[in-house]
C-alpha cells in the first residue's frame, strides 16, 4: 500500500469537495503523463514529500510517477476503472460482436423462412408423390388388363 498515492487521492477528493478541482483536471494531468507543472503536479509534490519544482530533481520526480502509476494500476479495479485502451479495446470488441449478432439475427430469420417454406414444400412433394404413385397403379393396372387380353388372345388362337 502505498501511503502517498492514497493521501494525493484524499487530498485531491477533498479539494474536489471542496471545488478547488475538477476531475477533468484529473484526466488532462494524466493524460500529459503526469506533467511536474502545475496545480496538480504541486499536490502531488506535497503529497509524495518531493521538493518543490524549482529544485529540479528529476529522478525523485520520475520514481514517484512510477510509485504513484503502480498504485494506480492497483487501486483503479478496486474502484471500477478501466484503462482508456482497455475500454477502446472492448468497446471495439463488442462492436464487432453485435454485428455478428445482427448478422446471425438474419441468418436465423432466413433458415426459419426456409424451414417456413419448406413445410410447404413438402406438403406439395406429399402430393406430387401420390400422384406418381396412382399414375404407377394406373399404368400397372392398364398393363394388367393388356396383357391379360393378349393372353386370352393368345388362347383362342391356340384352340
Amino acid at each position: 500500500m502505498d501511503p502517498h498515492f492514497l493521501k494525493f487521492w484524499g487530498e485531491f477528493l477533498n479539494q474536489a469537495a471542496e471545488g478547488q478541482r475538477r476531475l477533468e483536471d484529473m484526466t488532462g494531468w494524466m493524460k500529459s503523463g503526469l506533467a511536474p507543472s502545475g496545480a496538480l503536479a504541486d499536490l502531488f509534490r506535497q503529497c509524495y514529500g518531493l521538493p518543490p519544482a524549482s529544485h529540479g530533481n528529476r529522478d525523485l520526480w520520475r520514481k514517484a510517477q512510477e510509485d504513484f502509476r503502480a498504485a494506480l494500476k492497483s487501486y483503479a479495479p478496486l474502484w471500477g476503472w478501466v484503462p482508456l485502451d482497455r475500454y477502446n479495446r472492448l468497446k471495439k470488441k463488442m462492436a464487432r460482436m453485435e454485428a455478428r449478432m445482427a448478422d446471425q439475427a438474419r441468418t436465423i430469420e432466413q433458415l426459419e423462412a426456409l424451414l417456413a417454406d419448406s413445410g410447404k414444400g413438402q406438403a406439395t412433394v406429399a402430393a406430387r408423390f401420390q400422384s406418381l404413385i396412382e399414375d404407377q397403379q394406373q399404368a400397372f393396372h392398364r398393363l394388367m388388363q393388356a396383357m391379360t387380353a393378349s393372353s386370352q388372345a393368345a388362347d383362342q388362337n391356340h384352340d
